[in-house]
């Protein structure tokens, strides 16, 4: 199985290039399945046309056949010119269609050849646009006018000896081109849909996407009580002017990393990074009674691993605030989506960062009357807060049942 699927890749493989956008690929991968199947089945009718002594239908079809297999050359030699490539394919198969009709004697005595039309139709649909489409199809419409006409100018060259049987296998190998050129398609749509989608999921919260998904509009939802986190890395300026742009990135990465596994794990809401800060919310998009309890074991859990952790070789401390109480969080804009927060909440929480202290976890009181039972916390006094005068703070210590299991 695994040497079929192989073989299969390298056959729809014809006209890959270096930096071809999924979407091409997509596109050109139908087109060369379509050909080579189409191919396959121009075969035997080839064959039962020269052995019948229908020498022209059938050299028609090895004409058909040979620039079919032909640009499959071409495309591998010169992948960029796929499209004139496709429309040479296209024009010289509804060319042959016609020819044949008429030395056949029309539609139902050719067997109904010009019913390939309707594959080039859905091909143009596919690879090019759907104007061009409907071109095609107004010329396979022509094609069905011309077959009904055609043996009222000419006589038939050749007569078919079971005008029926023939009809019945243009009609199936039709079906059998486009059944396999829609489910390809369809596949390849449900692939590039599911890694759009994950990317949107990735960017925005699960429920969030969804709306935005239905109506591209502003979302603003006010939550009465959520909690919010900023975490810096203590001294990240003067420790990155001794490192390389991508060994700069790559700590950052790792480092964020850890802590998306961390926010994953509590069902909590990554709202963005800024430079070396790293910003996360519980209680939105859902509410949740316990956002204050689960960001701050969040906040514990990042504190104790990066007091034991290196990040590339470098030991790192980090300052890290918490507030709580109403915010407004949603989507602002028309261009490069980014699920943000507002309120007094988030200010005064960023706050708590800034003029925190080193290895610690500094809280607002209204973060304190919510975590005072399940987390043991310090009183660090009154701090002067930018915008907001003085605050009392506490400095987050320790879940309390660690506490009492060691004592």
């Amino acid at each position: 199985m695994t040497r079929l699927r192989r073989l299969a890749d390298q056959l729809l493989s014809f006209g890959a290039y270096p930096g071809e956008s999924d979407t091409q690929r997509g596109k050109r991968r139908i087109m060369v399945a379509a050909i080579w199947l189409a191919s396959l089945l121009t075969i035997p009718t080839t064959l039962t046309d020269l052995g019948a002594e229908r020498f022209w239908v059938g050299a028609l079809n090895l004409v058909t056949l040979a620039i079919g297999l032909g640009a499959l050359v071409v495309m591998r030699l010169r992948p960029h010119r796929f499209a004139p490539i496709v429309t040479v394919i296209f024009v010289t198969v509804f060319t042959v269609q016609l020819v044949q009709t008429a030395l056949l004697g029309g539609l139902f005595p050719s067997g109904l050849v010009v019913i390939f039309g309707l594959i080039i139709v859905l091909a143009v649909l596919i690879v090019f646009s759907l104007r061009a489409a409907f071109w095609w199809f107004l010329a396979f419409v022509a094609s069905v006018v011309y077959a009904v006409v055609i043996p009222n100018w000419i006589d038939p060259v050749y007569v078919l000896s079971n005008p029926e049987g023939a009809t019945a296998f243009n009609v199936v190998a039709t079906s059998t081109v486009t059944f396999a050129v829609l489910a390809y398609f369809v596949r390849q749509r449900d692939t590039f849909q599911k890694q759009s989608d994950d990317l949107l999921h990735n960017m925005l919260p699960d429920s969030v996407a969804n709306r935005l998904k239905v109506a591209n509009t502003m979302i603003a939802d006010s939550f009465e009580s959520a909690s919010v986190l900023f975490a810096d890395i203590v001294g990240f300026t003067p420790m990155s002017s001794g490192m390389s742009p991508p060994e700069l990135v790559g700590l950052l990465n790792n480092v964020f990393t850890t802590f998306d596994g961390f926010v994953q794990d509590l069902g909590l809401e990554k709202i963005k990074t800024v430079g070396d800060e790293y910003m996360v919310a519980s209680g939105i998009p859902g509410e949740r009674p316990d956002h204050a309890e689960a960001i701050a074991e969040l906040a514990l859990r990042i504190r104790d691993f990066v007091a034991v952790n290196e990040f590339d070789g470098h030991d790192i401390r980090l300052r890290i605030g918490i507030n709580s109480g109403p915010v407004v969080a949603g989507i602002i804009g028309s261009h490069k989506f980014a699920y943000d927060l507002w309120g007094d909440v988030v200010n005064i929480a960023s706050r708590m960062e800034s003029e925190g202290v080193e290895g610690s976890i500094q809280v607002g009181r209204a973060t304190y009357e919510l975590i005072r039972d399940e987390f043991v916390c310090e009183p660090r006094g009154v701090v002067s807060v930018k915008g907001k005068g003085d605050m009392d703070t506490y400095f987050l210590i320790s879940r309390r049942h660690d506490v009492l299991a060691r004592d």
